[in-house]
């Protein structure tokens, strides 16, 4: 019997997320401890290689007074 290796799967990046930071003068880190995350992990997620859960979506957007859409079309799990 043949086992399959599981797959890493990834999303394209939050280009938009990283826009909004970039225009506002804030980074990843601005994000880490607003979700009290180590920066590695917020970096994961960013770069799509994590899914943000629909809290921190939402606590993200709450924040940063911008819409969901900054997310659309990426995993949100």
């Amino acid at each position: 019997m043949r086992v399959k290796k599981a797959t890493n799967k990834k999303h394209s990046p939050y280009l938009g997320l990283k826009g909004v930071l970039a225009g506002r003068g804030l980074n990843q880190g601005y994000i880490a401890d607003l979700l009290h995350l180590a920066p590695g992990t917020v970096s994961q997620k960013i770069s799509g290689s994590l899914d943000f859960s629909f809290d921190e979506v939402k606590t993200i957007c709450d924040d940063l007074g911008i819409s969901t859409e900054v997310f659309r079309g990426q995993e949100v799990s």
